[in-house]
């Protein structure tokens, strides 16, 4: 028989559980239907903060820059016209803050401004050799760094010993050959060296790298980032076609790029690494976001039904919450991305399916759990224009009654996005597959961000751009696009299959490029907006062991991001910011004052002879 006292202690343990429960779930679902919008409180610059070339530095109060050499430098770039290379430079340009001139001509040394420091870089293919070659002796003989973003016809540089020489170029074996595979040398981009050879027959999908190109090996003094990688049985290492080098002669630098890599994103993390190997450091402005768009998940209209009860036994909606849910959720918490849903209302808008929101409650406290974030895909079926979809979407979302505030959107074309950008009003930022820039303002305040990668079709090229982009700017943008296992066109579509190929590039090619911060689309986006606003400028000092880093921060927000590369040195101390090591000589710098001081001594590391042509012990049996 109970007692009084335990009848008691037991009633009151029940209650005491009981009110835990409803208690802790009526804090979920407040938290789920909470605006759930923490960037209201900060200050978010809009397109008229942005840095615009000319804009004069602010510097910051107590430092004197008279006498003082700073990093940053004035970018000469020659061309006979406007090229895709002159897209690359000026992106490049306008993200690092550099002041940028343009030529249609090699101007005499005596024609520059001698109050700045030039680096020129040449679209040297647009450009006779006749023309230029007096103009750059001048220029290297006066210590400026000259770039050959592309190279003359290689019957040109055979015929010009001059020419050959600046480029360090001792022998041309032939006027194209074809290469078995790339190789990165660590060094050249941050993450390390890479190779890009198909060494098994299911390899080959992934190539798709220009493989054939003209064939120089360079002389002793030249150090090479790129590589074309031959029959080792039947050619030596060091006459293997150079790609991406340098070469050093008397007091200044000459690189040079053999091919088209100058011609597209790809070139910025090259840009970078130029500037990086010219100097004493590099210091420059990234964004450090990582996101993750997951595109047409979850839906709320039981369409395609017929095909869905065949593939899962389940409609849309209940495929989406038993399936397809906990599988993102298992993938994210084991890879550790931070995905941004975008949900999609309707597909087919002209369909008689009932489109229900009642599960939306669900879904938002599932994504708040992960620490995610709910957007809106903007995709409908063909027929139906972008102002139809927010319309329709604008109305269901309404009819849910929630107050969740969705900031971010989905879509796939960048042309129609800039012609209805004003149907956006209220969102923040856009995440586009089709974009043609890295970073855009559609209106004021209103950005789109480039999808960088979609996690289904991992390529050899798409790796080089991500190394490139973690060089240069620090982002990425990641699509697994759902849409697919919403619509099977056959068994490769179905969840089991097509999802096994996101998760397995995922956790594998893309995970070893994550380099910075996993982060939602609406936190990249903030971050892009205070990059794209700051202006900056450093300037080093010699100490014992090592310099003295000054780095001065105008605009921005309340912290902004830097990438510094030293070569084979460490930072000791850091005063007005924190850092973060994510390479051998790369740190990441989050600076959260105007004047950050850096400290960086010489390396503990014991010095190793190194042999660039020499494969890692670690990749020797993947070749």
């Amino acid at each position: 028989m109970v007692s009084r006292r335990n009848f008691f202690a037991i009633f009151l343990m029940m209650f005491v559980v009981l009110f835990l429960c409803q208690f802790s779930q009526a804090m979920h679902e407040n938290i789920s239907h909470s605006d759930n919008d923490e960037y209201e409180s900060l200050e978010i610059p809009s397109a008229g903060d942005m840095w615009v070339p000319g804009k004069p530095f602010e510097i910051p109060e107590g430092i004197d820059l008279t006498g003082i050499d700073t990093f940053k430098k004035t970018v000469l770039f020659v061309a006979a016209d406007d090229s895709e290379v002159l897209n690359t430079v000026t992106t490049w340009c306008e993200l690092t803050k550099q002041e940028l001139e343009v030529s249609r001509k090699l101007p005499l040394y005596s024609f520059l401004d001698q109050d700045k420091e030039y680096m020129i870089l040449i679209d040297a293919a647009s450009v006779p050799t006749i023309d230029y070659m007096p103009y750059i002796r001048n220029y290297i003989i006066r210590g400026i760094t000259v770039v050959f973003c592309t190279l003359p016809e290689t019957d040109d540089i055979r015929n010009d010993d001059q020419l050959r020489n600046f480029l360090g170029i001792t022998e041309i074996p032939s006027d194209s050959v074809s290469v078995d595979g790339i190789r990165i040398f660590d060094g050249a981009f941050v993450g390390g060296e890479a190779v890009y050879k198909v060494v098994y027959p299911e390899d080959k999908k992934y190539q798709d790298l220009d493989l054939e190109m003209p064939w120089y090996v360079t002389a002793e003094g030249s150090k090479t980032y790129i590589v074309g990688m031959m029959d080792e049985d039947e050619y030596d290492r060091e006459k293997f076609p150079r790609i991406v080098w340098r070469y050093s002669g008397g007091n200044t630098k000459v690189f040079a790029v053999n091919g088209d890599y100058m011609k597209g994103l790809e070139g910025l993390g090259l840009l970078d690494l130029f500037v990086y190997e010219s100097s004493d450091y590099a210091l420059y402005p990234v964004v450090n976001a990582a996101s993750t768009v997951l595109a047409d998940m979850p839906g709320f209209t039981d369409e395609n039904s017929d095909a869905l009860n065949e593939a899962y036994s389940r409609d849309s909606r209940s495929a989406g919450r038993d399936i397809f849910l906990p599988g993102i959720i298992s993938s994210a918490s084991r890879n550790g991305f931070v995905p941004t849903f975008m949900l999609i209302t309707k597909y087919d808008l002209g369909s008689d399916a009932a489109t229900d929101m009642s599960p939306l409650d669900f879904y938002l406290q599932q994504i708040n759990e992960i620490n995610g974030e709910a957007g809106l895909s903007l995709r409908s079926e063909s027929g139906f224009t972008l102002e139809d979809k927010i319309a329709f979407d604008t109305q269901a979302i309404a009819g849910a009654g929630l107050p969740y505030r969705f900031r971010t959107l989905y879509y796939d074309s960048a042309d129609e996005l800039e012609e209805s950008a004003e149907l956006l009003s209220g969102y923040s930022t856009v995440a586009c597959a089709g974009a043609d820039a890295l970073f855009s303002y559609l209106t004021d305040d209103i950005t789109c961000q480039m999808i960088t990668q979609d996690a289904a079709k991992y390529s050899y090229s798409g790796d080089f751009l991500a190394r490139s982009l973690n060089t240069s700017v620090g982002y990425s943008s990641l699509l697994m696009d759902l849409h697919p296992t919403l619509w099977p066109e056959n068994s490769s579509d179905y969840w089991e299959n097509y999802f096994n190929v996101l998760d397995s590039n995922v956790s594998t090619y893309w995970r070893r490029l994550a380099l910075f911060e996993q982060t939602t689309l609406s936190e990249s986006d903030l971050r892009i907006r205070r990059m794209l606003s700051l202006d900056y400028d450093s300037y080093a000092e010699d100490i014992n062991n090592g310099k003295l880093i000054t780095l001065m921060v105008s605009g921005g927000g309340d912290e902004s991001y830097f990438l510094l590369r030293t070569h084979d040195q460490k930072i000791s101390e850091i005063t007005g910011g924190e850092f973060t090591r994510i390479d051998d000589d790369s740190y990441l710098i989050c600076a959260r004052e105007n004047t950050v001081k850096i400290r960086i001594t010489d390396s503990d590391d014991v010095l190793r002879y190194y042999n660039p042509f020499r494969i890692p012990r670690f990749m020797q049996d993947q070749l």
